[in-house]
């Protein structure tokens, strides 16, 4: 210590200290890991961050898939993928996301995608889809983090999503030899309330927009890939002609184009098929009919008001089911998105051209933001984890259920899970229809005490169709699984708990899966 002319102290900086270097100290263990430290609390700040976000924006997801499965000794012609929250992918494969634009405050990202074997060029094959699921996350990822900073905006992230199918496309021609036939693909990236997607070949992505006077809301359908895929669209047939290709319809009015080999295609765009993509392909003498580049849109997206959910489809739904048929199902099961898929994906796999495809649908619904969501997030969740809910179902057992016996008919069970959902969906209209007829009271506590009571259409369908003990109960206790805390909920399943646990007093659920088979769950309390 030393003291200034003034009289006043000065302390050194170094006083209290040894004046041993901080390196020797940390090596020493006298000292903590002060960048081990800093991390970490930045890293709980971001989880914080993005628990904030995940409970700003939220989707329910699910997809069926009808047709070709593994199992039976083939691959599946089709692959999905489900991803609600990128950034944890990101961050497991040491990503690093750009920070700026876009992507301020760690805006939520997600991606669903589709790709299709039987959207190709020659015979159907289950190679180039099964490729691309498997690298179109890798590669999309890489491509965003190569963004430097001021690039993080929408036409920037565009172009991205676009390079990320050309990359696929040039490393299956030619880094992939025994890779040849091709798919189509419909791919959804969303980051905070933008919607960026591309789509390729047959396969379609529909996006429900809301419109008109609020007491007569129209439901209408926007095909995001609609500009590209067939011979027959001006842009795709005058490029088809340059490169030497011959466009015409068949006798059955489908377009078609030819190359200088005589080989026909109903396709002007797909991943792979290396016999049409000329020197890049590397099969000899072959010409570049086919392009690997998607219809690539931006949507900013009105998140559960205007734009209520999107479907992805398959080639073979896209085909059959309308625009307009995925907006109906849509609107008939709002809200529940395994019961959307399952309406759509059913009635593509009736039309008698897709006896033997593979029709898959991929439904995202996007959930009314919660107003109170800027509260205190952490202890809203933990009180919601911990609250019981009292449910009443229907279950139906299929085949491959864990004990696929019914208790109430004592009789086994043959049926498979597809016509079991069929029978739920039937239900769930049925229900659906009652609760419009029915007038509800607009008091909380009286609605809730109704909640109580099963419906006369509950009642008759829990006897004709439930396949649990419960449904032998008599009155107001027919189908009621009584009062279960959050364990109970995960002894049924993940799915199942997830299911229970979104519904509100007197609301019918999506389906739901567990090991006793298909459920309709009603919470009542």
């Amino acid at each position: 210590m030393s003291a200034n002319p003034n009289g006043a102290s000065i302390v050194s900086s170094n006083a209290g200290y040894s004046g041993t270097p901080l390196w020797k100290l940390k090596q020493q263990g006298a000292v903590q890991n002060i960048n081990k430290i800093v991390e970490e609390a930045e890293e709980q700040k971001l989880h914080a961050l993005d628990e904030e976000n995940s409970e700003t924006l939220r989707v329910s997801v699910d997809a069926v898939s009808l047709g070709r499965a593994e199992g039976i000794g083939e691959k599946p012609l089709v692959r999905h993928i489900i991803v609600k929250d990128l950034r944890k992918v990101a961050a497991r494969s040491k990503m690093a996301l750009p920070q700026g634009g876009l992507f301020e405050n760690r805006a939520p990202l997600m991606f669903f995608a589709v790709f299709d074997g039987q959207s190709c060029a020659d015979t159907p094959g289950p190679l180039t889809a099964e490729w691309c699921a498997k690298q179109v996350i890798p590669k999309l990822l890489r491509n965003l983090s190569a963004l430097p900073a001021g690039y993080e905006n929408q036409t920037f992230v565009k172009a991205t999503l676009t390079k990320t199918f050309d990359d696929l496309d040039k490393e299956i021609l030619r880094n992939q030899p025994g890779i040849h036939d091709g798919c189509g693909a419909a791919v959804a990236l969303l980051v905070g309330e933008k919607l960026f997607s591309s789509v390729i070949g047959k396969c379609e992505i529909v996006l429900c927009e809301a419109g008109g006077p609020p007491q007569r809301v129209r439901y209408n359908p926007i095909a995001l890939g609609s500009n590209q895929g067939r011979p027959d669209l001006p842009e795709e047939t005058q490029f088809l002609q340059e490169a030497g290709g011959v466009v015409y319809t068949s006798e059955a009015g489908v377009p078609l184009v030819s190359g200088p080999s005589g080989a026909s295609t109903s396709v002007s765009r797909s991943l792979g098929d290396r016999a049409w993509k000329g020197p890049d392909g590397g099969v000899p003498g072959s010409i570049k009919l086919l392009k690997g580049t998607p219809e690539t849109r931006v949507t900013d997206l009105s998140w559960a008001e205007r734009h209520q959910f999107m479907v992805l489809s398959s080639a073979p739904v896209a085909q059959t089911v309308t625009p307009d048929d995925c907006i109906s199902a849509g609107a008939e099961f709002h809200g529940k998105p395994r019961a959307i898929a399952g309406e759509v994906t059913s009635k593509a796999s009736e039309f008698p051209q897709n006896a033997s495809a593979q029709c898959t649908s991929v439904v995202v619904h996007f959930i009314p933001k919660d107003e109170k969501a800027g509260g205190p997030p952490a202890a809203k969740k933990a009180r919601k984890e911990a609250e019981s809910v009292r449910l009443r179902h229907i279950v139906v057992k299929h085949r491959d259920c864990g004990q696929p016996f019914d208790p109430v008919r004592g009789r086994p069970i043959v049926r498979s899970r597809e016509e079991a959902e069929a029978m739920l969906r039937t239900a769930l209209r049925e229900l659906n229809q009652e609760a419009k007829n029915t007038k509800t009271s607009m008091d909380a506590s009286k609605a809730k005490l109704a909640a109580l009571q099963p419906s006369p259409k509950y009642v008759s369908l829990c006897k004709e169709l439930s396949e649990c003990t419960t449904a032998q109960k008599g009155g107001g206790m027919m189908g009621d699984l009584g009062w279960l805390s959050n364990e109970g909920l995960h002894r049924f399943g993940p799915s199942f708990a997830e299911t229970a646990k979104s519904l509100g007093v007197g609301q019918w659920s999506d389906l739901a899966s567990s090991e006793h088979g298909i459920h309709i769950l009603q919470r009542i309390a």
